[in-house]
């Protein structure tokens, strides 16, 4: 019987292991009869034992549920996954045959590491403590630093407005391959600026002219109108910012990571951007490939259960070091945190926590009808709020809200959605996204969809001028639909 300390099943290892392929490896292992001498602690909460691998000797590896949700896996192989295949395997081996875990006492080695991480534990809560003081106590800002980082942002900007205007001068259709490869390497330059969101907005240009097709260039000029958007609002403000260092960054727009800013825990609290006693659900779930970061992105979509606020989670994974670096995944459980972080934005702000101030339980149907009283029945009045969020050219395109739905019908190849007063919104798929939600849609949704929720992620079509918006999930009085996850 498995402990209450040990929740070791199939589903949880695979959410455990860093990706499929270290969770395949490890089935291998079993299936190989790659372990021996496997043993389990008295308080079960504790299984070790030894793996054999291509050298003489066996790895020795261990999963420790000491703190029941936040499992240590240790191993001795060289691998730098983590968790590894070895670990992976015990772990399915215990999910197999709990059985052939023998009880033993603790070796001393595992002892003595319980000890360092007990010991980091304080150390960590004493940190969180320092933030909170940090905080409420924020240190003076160096003005000559502040301003001397500002003036060097600026020199960066100042660079990045000479590309752009080289870019325009020639003319999109007389950039030929060889004159970008060249832009390229001068756009490599504005990392040494600490403007590295300026930086990747010039990289997504260059991926965009790749993507021309018959002089096609309304999506590069679109990149081009968002490029200098950006570099007129950074040089007005880090102008403004630096004639008062001590004045309060703006904190309803991104502005200060569309730059390059990075920010810490301590400033977010300092602006009061965060909450404590938060719960959140997750609607949807993406991971996509972001070539202009040169990295891959878990994106997930949440709702906060007590200001129906609709957020979002990103976890970067650098091409580099993608394989060492866990996976996110899709959650369908409410998380209780103690304190939420929330990220400068406008309508669905980047959130992040802290693992360990996590709490987790099961949804249930008072949670769906929250998110039902969330959900707008005027599709007008939300339309209206979009475009006016939206032309900002600096604002997230496409924003994600929850709608109520009181009708729907097949107009042509799309489906139509109403609200109570017959106003429609058609539902149609974003190409980028790479998944087709709205088609799926279809063999969900009830034949009388009333007291039926869609949360929706909208897009202005810049070349069709369509406004549409794609479903994301479907909620009813007793489930989540996802489809995106």
């Amino acid at each position: 019987m498995i402990s209450w300390k040990m929740e070791i099943t199939q589903k949880k290892i695979e959410e455990l292991a860093p990706n499929a392929a270290a969770a395949k490896n490890g089935r291998d292992l079993i299936a190989k009869g790659k372990f021996s001498n496997l043993h389990i602690s008295s308080d079960r909460n504790l299984i070790w034992g030894e793996c054999a691998g291509s050298g003489k000797n066996p790895y020795y590896c261990s999963a420790d549920y000491l703190d029941e949700h936040n499992p240590v896996f240790r191993c001795n192989c060289p691998s730098r996954q983590f968790p590894c295949k070895h670990a992976i395997g015990l772990l399915y081996a215990y999910e197999k045959n709990n059985g052939s875990f023998s009880p033993a006492d603790v070796p001393d080695d595992i002892m003595q590491k319980r000890e360092k991480i007990e010991k980091r534990q304080e150390k960590k809560t004493q940190e969180k403590e320092t933030i909170r003081e940090k905080a409420d106590n924020p240190k003076k800002i160096n003005k000559s630093a502040f301003i001397k980082k500002a003036d060097t942002q600026l020199s960066g900007i100042e660079l990045a407005n000479k590309l752009l205007h080289e870019i325009v001068q020639t003319g999109l259709s007389s950039l030929d391959a060889k004159m970008i490869k060249t832009l390229q390497g001068q756009v490599k330059e504005l990392g040494n600026y600490y403007i590295n969101g300026i930086q990747t907005a010039f990289n997504d240009l260059f991926l965009e002219f790749g993507e021309v097709k018959g002089e096609e260039y309304t999506l590069v000029i679109d990149r081009i109108n968002y490029i200098s958007a950006l570099l007129k609002k950074a040089t007005d403000y880090l102008n403004r910012r630096k004639e008062d260092p001590e004045a309060a960054p703006e904190l309803d727009s991104a502005i200060e990571e569309q730059i390059g800013t990075v920010w810490k825990l301590t400033e977010l609290m300092q602006y009061g951007l965060y909450e404590e006693d938060a719960e959140l659900l997750q609607l949807s779930f993406n991971s996509f490939d972001d070539p202009a970061r040169k990295e891959f992105v878990d994106e997930g979509v949440w709702i906060n259960l007590k200001s129906g606020r609709i957020y979002k989670t990103k976890n970067y994974r650098p091409y580099r070091a993608a394989k060492y670096i866990k996976e996110d995944d899709t959650r369908f459980d409410v998380f209780h945190l103690k304190e939420l972080f929330i990220y400068p934005g406008d309508r669905n702000p980047r959130v992040r926590w802290e693992t360990d101030g996590v709490t987790i339980r099961t949804m249930n149907n008072i949670d769906l009808q929250k998110i039902s009283d969330f959900a707008t029945d005027n599709y007008p009045e939300m339309i209206k709020s979009v475009k006016n969020t939206i032309k900002n050219p600096l604002m997230d395109k496409n924003p994600v809200v929850l709608i109520k739905v009181n009708n729907a019908f097949i107009n042509g190849e799309n489906l139509v959605v109403e609200d109570s007063q017959k106003n429609k919104l058609t539902l149609h798929d974003l190409p980028e996204q790479g998944v087709a939600s709205a088609i799926n849609l279809q063999v969900f949704l009830p034949a009388n969809p009333e007291n039926i929720v869609l949360a929706v992620m909208i897009n202005n079509d810049v070349q069709t001028g369509l406004f549409y918006a794609q479903p994301l999930c479907l909620v009813t009085p007793q489930k989540i639909i996802r489809l995106l996850y």
